[in-house]
């Protein structure tokens, strides 16, 4: 199932979306968590009536939510503000949420500040993706939709000393518009560093994911691919601390990550 038919609920605003997410989308035994926070995501701008725009996207996944069985999804406004709008939204399955993510958008306006982010990469924009074998148990079935480019790091279990995934992603399988929830989805689409430091797989799952939105104006075709720098700051006690930067093809950068993954080795 494409990431558009996917959304296709989404097309008429309702005060709640029933979604049900095939398992080519399964992380494990629950919904890759990139969509589950999309779809959060989705029905919160729908809330959207005027030029506000995505400023921060704070997700928690609580639990798992299990791929072929219906999903609700719901948004609600906390307050609309002359500049900022503040939105809770829910992931729920039987009664259960399993994703909640509050949301803020915001006008522009013109102020005497301007301090542009000067970070930058040098990575070539690849001509096709890196091939990623489908290892059942260590693979998950959601990276068939996701073309991966990867230019620093490892895949592979080989007990590196460092923790880092510098490199490209895309949708394989490109959409007819690139919206914003398809924008988190593809961030979301890279392992966590943590897992080349060891030597066998071992459970992981994101606790918390923090974006920013700093260029939210970006532009980004239906098929172009986004660079991103993800390094790991911290990894102690089974809670591993990533930072990421994303970049569209021309260099802007648009989005700063910030997540908690907990790593049961």
């Amino acid at each position: 199932m494409s990431i558009d038919l996917v959304f296709s609920p989404f097309q008429q605003k309702q005060h709640s979306y029933h979604v049900t997410i095939p398992n080519t989308w399964a992380q494990g035994r629950t919904v890759y968590g990139g969509m589950s926070a999309a779809l959060a995501y989705q029905a919160a701008e729908n809330l959207i009536e005027d030029e506000r725009e995505v400023r921060s996207f704070h997700c928690n996944f609580i639990g798992p939510l299990a791929p072929d069985v219906e999903l609700q999804v719901t948004a609600e406004v906390l307050r609309t503000g002359k500049n900022v709008t503040q939105i809770v939204a829910k992931v729920e399955q039987n009664g259960q949420v399993g994703v909640m993510a509050q949301v803020c958008f915001g006008v522009s306006r013109e102020s005497k500040l301007d301090y542009k982010a000067g970070d930058r990469h040098d990575m070539p924009v690849p001509k096709k993706a890196k091939f990623i074998p489908k290892i059942p148990k260590v693979v998950p079935n959601f990276i068939q939709h996701f073309d991966l480019a990867l230019e620093k790091g490892d895949f592979s279990f080989k007990k590196n000393s460092e923790a880092v995934l510098h490199g490209w992603s895309r949708l394989k399988r490109a959409p007819e518009k690139m919206k914003m929830a398809y924008l988190i989805a593809i961030m979301d689409a890279w392992p966590p560093t943590m897992f080349q430091m060891l030597r066998l797989p071992a459970p992981a799952s994101t606790m918390s994911w923090d974006l920013e939105f700093i260029n939210p104006k970006v532009n980004i075709a239906p098929d172009a691919w986004i660079a991103s720098h993800t390094d790991a700051r911290h990894i102690r006690d089974g809670y591993g601390h990533e930072e990421a930067n994303f970049w569209d093809e021309n260099g802007e950068l648009f989005a700063i990550s910030r997540q908690v993954v907990t790593v049961f080795a």
